[in-house]
């Protein structure tokens, strides 16, 4: 398997549960569909044409990445009802200072240099989410031939399933700065793919992910690769 690391910043960002309405809160890092979504936005693809491109050419991914703070943004906006256009609010929950590192792994060496170049002189602009959130890229590491191997420790990160009955914490509450907000972790049952039609897209299939923020131990490992001191899921 061959991968590479792409490391970037964003002052907002914002990738919001697909339930949530009126208050739309935001996923701590981006699901599998935001990265699907981004990788094809650097090669000059539609969602329909970038998820075709990912499950066919046996791509997988992985996240790594946290957040200085998370604000409310109230929005005005319009929208239709009974046939009459009425303005309305609803509440935006951002990420402020998002670091992420994304990691992109294939079989295929061609497949993972084609996408590292596009990263490295996109189609079109990358975001966090929204259309404003602009994603900077900060460094993009080269191909590397890797492995994947069965890892039990993980910090900030996306785990595939739910992982709730499968962890004990492993973190060092004296390494934890007083007012930093800490979360369990957290099982989203998120779109992996969709029916896309004239009419609109639908959801098609569902996955559970389970999103880690302080440090756990896994019971039983899941596969994924190592760098160094960190370790991440193939999504």
């Amino acid at each position: 398997m061959y991968c590479f690391c792409i490391k970037a910043y964003s002052e907002t960002a914002s990738f919001r549960l697909p339930e949530t309405h009126t208050f739309q809160k935001t996923l701590p890092l981006p699901p599998l569909t935001s990265i699907i979504g981004l990788l094809g936005a650097a090669m000059g693809l539609s969602y329909a044409e970038s998820s075709k491109f990912y499950y066919s050419n046996h791509l997988k991914v992985g996240v790594i990445g946290t957040s200085q703070s998370r604000v409310n943004d109230l929005w005005k906006y319009q929208k239709i009802k009974s046939k009459e256009t009425v303005s309305a609010v609803l509440t935006r929950e951002i990420l402020f200072g998002l670091d992420l590192e994304l990691f992109i792994a294939a079989e295929s060496e061609e497949i993972v240099n084609d996408i590292k170049e596009a990263v490295l002189d996109p189609c079109y602009a990358l975001t966090a989410g929204c259309s404003d959130d602009l994603l900077k890229i900060r460094r993009v590491d080269p191909v590397m031939p890797i492995n994947p191997e069965p890892l039990y420790n993980f910090s900030n990160t996306i785990l595939p399933g739910d992982q709730s009955n499968n962890y004990e914490s492993d973190i060092d509450i004296d390494k934890i700065p007083l007012l930093k907000e800490i979360y369990t972790p957290r099982v989203y049952l998120l779109p992996v793919e969709f029916d896309i039609t004239s009419k609109g897209r639908r959801v098609r299939r569902r996955e559970p992910f389970t999103f880690i923020d302080i440090p756990v131990k896994l019971i039983k490992p899941v596969l994924g690769l190592k760098f160094g001191e960190k370790s991440v899921a193939l999504l």
